[in-house]
């Protein structure tokens, strides 16, 4: 275990197929700290409310394909979720902090902009670039196979470019995923 820790939590977002589960992981195990994916926030969420309460999160439910809504259409779901998940990771950072438990919290639906609303040391964040929508495409197929990789990757990528552009005016942490042999020791400095 690393006690070069500054942080209790940790937020690492960032479009889907970046890498950011397996950079959370790595940070995980170098600092001896737990991660927490949004994915299962999301879901326990999903389970326990009505889409009268989270509409974005109970939008697939009501029968819309995905497939047919365009990829502006399915960023603008991702970013939705992100903002509905406020209140939910709001509460669970707060008491990360006021436990001192560390944990990194990771995932596709952690808005930019939420992760320095907390104006806290405690909490830092990490935001996963990659720009190339064919490694997007190639980690897709690597990590699960399967049709419409391609379109999805296009989703990541314009979804990627608009977590870049709000990091970018929020002075917000962005690494490249790439090259993957040196993200953990550029995600690490660059929480110094």
């Amino acid at each position: 275990m690393n006690m070069d820790r500054n942080w209790t939590v940790l937020f690492i977002g960032g479009a889907s197929g970046t890498g950011k589960s397996s950079i959370a992981y790595e940070i995980g195990r170098y600092y001896g700290v737990n991660v927490m994916e949004v994915d299962d926030v999301h879901l326990a969420v999903e389970t326990v409310t009505t889409k009268e309460s989270f509409p974005a999160i109970h939008y697939w439910n009501t029968g819309v394909d995905w497939r047919k809504i365009g990829v502006e259409g399915n960023v603008n779901w991702l970013i939705d979720v992100s903002k509905e998940l406020i209140p939910v990771l709001k509460e669970l950072v707060n008491r990360h902090i006021e436990d001192q438990v560390p944990i990194i919290i990771e995932g596709d639906f952690i808005d930019p902009e939420f992760t320095i609303s907390f104006d806290n040391p405690e909490v830092k964040s990490i935001f996963l670039i990659e720009p190339d929508v064919n490694q997007i495409v190639k980690n897709y197929l690597s990590r699960e196979g399967g049709e419409l990789q391609h379109y999805r990757a296009e989703i990541s990528i314009v979804y990627g470019k608009w977590i870049a552009d709000t990091c970018n005016q929020n002075n917000i942490r962005v690494i490249e995923a790439r090259p993957w042999d040196t993200v953990l020791e550029r995600a690490i400095k660059s929480l110094l």
